[in-house]
């Protein structure tokens, strides 16, 4: 995020604006999103989070899809896929008040994220 020009963050600007998750946002709220958010491109397979752990960012789907894994031992073997998250979803709120993950988050395929840590996220809030 430092390191982004003024057209890096129109461009990012103007993707978001597509974003179901952001549609009820208010522009400057927006904007700022665009200044402090991170990009990534993540394989399918790879795990967000777990389960119990505490969270660190806050996330938004841009593209692909993520299965959300519950598990009555928070066994990550026996956990079930109780839903997906397809784009224009977010996830993560439990940043705000530092409360165990109460899924494990996988990606389902290839996807891209936004994410925001978490003294960026209560900042926005």
């Amino acid at each position: 995020p430092l390191e982004r020009s003024s057209e890096d963050v129109d461009i990012i600007f103007t993707r978001l604006k597509e974003v179901k998750a952001f549609e009820k946002f208010h522009p400057n709220l927006l904007h700022q999103i665009c200044l402090c958010g991170y990009y990534e491109n993540l394989e399918k397979g790879i795990t967000l989070f777990r389960q119990g752990d505490i969270g660190t960012n806050w996330y938004a789907v841009l593209a692909g899809s993520l299965d959300v894994k519950v598990s009555e031992t928070s066994s990550y073997q026996d956990a079930v896929t109780i839903c997906t998250l397809g784009i224009g979803t977010a996830f993560g709120e439990s940043i705000l008040d530092n409360t165990p993950r109460h899924a494990t988050i996988v990606t389902r395929e290839s996807s891209e994220l936004l994410r925001i840590e978490q003294k960026d996220f209560k900042a926005l809030w």
